[in-house]
């Protein structure tokens, strides 16, 4: 039903190259015979042929030396620093997200794996019995799901059945995972051009407010999302205005991790 994300090529340089050509730039102003400099940058062009996810910390360590930023500080655009591809993986393992096409670019995108992220593509959230399953045999510390985009075509202006199936996967989760969070990501808003194609997406404000009734109800926790693609200073949709871009994702992991109190 929902279309495959258009597939990115990455060209990657390693930032132990770009550190250590920062520190010789700066040892060479002047400062040939600082033997800091010169230490720092041996370290530097020995992490170049490491393995990133054992070197994070010790790059950290020399930034904070040097005062030179390899990108990894960025914001989301709201203030808050977005995490970085070592710090997701750290603070979503042992975590679930369970979702839709939306929710599978995450894996596509190589933020996580499927032992994390259990979703499918064209997924509805009253289809989603066998992944509700794999969720709770993960036995996870937090629980995180992102239903509604294939359900606004399914249930139209019947907002309510919607609330209703996924009032029955909370259950599921919440009788086996008794002592689990769980949190519920809204629907993001949708682009004109794309409501006009197909009518029933404009219903998601509606949706959106029966999920925080229902958050309510249920003991779970709202999280709203919309801010990262409306207040964006870029455009964050795929031509289909539905889906969106792989930069909306470290966005939206990021968010979630605070709101829920994930720490590296």
């Amino acid at each position: 039903m929902k279309k495959q994300p258009k597939n990115k090529v990455l060209f990657l340089i390693p930032v132990g190259v770009i550190l250590a050509g920062a520190v010789i730039f700066l040892c060479t102003r002047g400062n040939e015979n600082d033997s800091v400099c010169k230490e720092n940058v041996a370290r530097l062009q020995a992490l170049e042929n490491s393995d990133i996810s054992q070197t994070e910390e010790q790059l950290q360590a020399l930034k904070q030396t040097t005062g030179i930023s390899s990108g990894s500080d960025a914001s989301d655009g709201s203030g808050s620093t977005l995490l970085s591809d070592v710090e997701i993986r750290q603070v979503f393992a042992g975590n679930v997200i369970i979702g839709d096409s939306i929710t599978e670019s995450i894996v596509e995108y190589g933020y996580l794996d499927t032992d994390v992220v259990v979703s499918k593509r064209g997924l509805n959230v009253g289809a989603a019995d066998d992944q509700i399953s794999t969720a709770i045999a993960l036995n996870p510390s937090h629980v995180f799901m992102a239903f509604g985009s294939n359900d606004l075509e399914i249930y139209g202006s019947a907002s309510s059945e919607f609330i209703d199936a996924y009032r029955t996967q909370i259950k599921k989760i919440q009788t086996a995972l008794p002592d689990v969070p769980i949190y519920i990501n809204c629907i993001l808003p949708i682009t004109d051009e794309a409501i006009a194609q197909t009518p029933d997406l404009g219903y998601y404000p509606d949706y959106n407010e029966g999920l925080i009734k229902l958050c309510q109800e249920m003991g779970c926790t709202f999280i709203d999302n919309s801010t990262i693609v409306t207040d964006s200073s870029e455009n964050l949709y795929e031509p289909d205005g539905e889906h969106v871009i792989q930069d909306y994702y470290p966005k939206w992991l990021t968010n979630m991790a605070q709101i829920a109190g994930l720490k590296a």
